[in-house]
């Protein structure tokens, strides 16, 4: 899950080349501005519901049967390269899903190696050798804003992995449909997002009672709700779209 909108240039955190590094907090969102849509795990649907609508996009990664799987995003813009929720170095909304609270930190898989690294973007303004919390103790062991960065970064991965689970499901389940949305903005300009799925409502409809249940019971269903709410939400973003374009330069 490397964004490269995100991550300018991500390296694998090292105490030898890191050492006297240290880092601020994460206030400037402006590094989100590149960003039309973002990952955010299925916890996090009713959260991110409230200002985003939730959407499954192609993942790039196939089950053994051979089955596309699609990953759940939050949309930020209606075209490529733009985020309507961020204004100046501001988040403008109620919720920052966690990939982005992350940054600057992020997780890799070595090969020879059964544990994940560590990276960190070298070209964030918020990594400095002296203002900040440092990376390493005098041991080169992680300090404590390294070591609740690490536990960030094993929840959100804890929770990717439940994702994922969550998505073979309803590939098994076969009740996405591939979906198209259209606007007409106030100067006539049309716009038209498509490559995301939904779920189709027929065919959840039309699951067996005892499916039913069994989504019911392990939370599925409730979060297919919230992500069909969520879709409200486009309305919110084209007006948003539609306010950027009136606003003076």
């Amino acid at each position: 899950m490397i964004n490269s909108a995100l991550y300018r240039t991500p390296v694998l955190l090292d105490p030898a080349a890191h050492r006297h590094k240290k880092i601020g907090e994460l206030t400037d969102l402006s590094i989100t501005r590149g960003m039309h849509a973002v990952f955010v795990s299925a916890t996090e649907f009713p959260q991110a519901a409230l200002d985003f609508a939730i959407v499954f996009v192609n993942s790039g990664d196939r089950d053994p049967a051979g089955t596309l799987l699609l990953s759940p995003v939050v949309l930020l813009g209606l075209s490529e390269g733009e985020n309507l929720h961020v204004n100046g170095t501001q988040w403008d909304g109620r919720y920052v899903p966690a990939f982005i609270r992350r940054f600057p930190f992020l997780t890799v898989r070595l090969k020879d190696s059964g544990a994940p690294g560590v990276m960190i973007d070298a070209a964030w303004s918020g990594l400095s050798d002296t203002e900040g919390q440092a990376l390493f103790d005098a041991d080169d062991k992680p300090a404590p804003a390294l070591v609740r960065a690490m536990q960030f970064l094993e929840l959100f991965e804890v929770e990717a992995q439940r994702t994922r689970v969550f998505c073979a499901r309803l590939a098994e389940l076969d009740v996405l449909k591939e979906m198209q949305a259209d606007a007409t903005l106030p100067d006539g300009m049309t716009l038209s997002v498509d490559g995301f799925f939904s779920v189709d409502e027929d065919k959840l409809n039309s699951l067996p009672d005892a499916t039913v249940l069994e989504l019911h019971r392990n939370g599925m269903l409730m979060l297919l709700q919230v992500h069909l709410l969520s879709l409200t939400n486009l309305r919110h973003l084209v007006e948003r779209k539609a306010r950027r374009m009136q606003a003076p330069l």
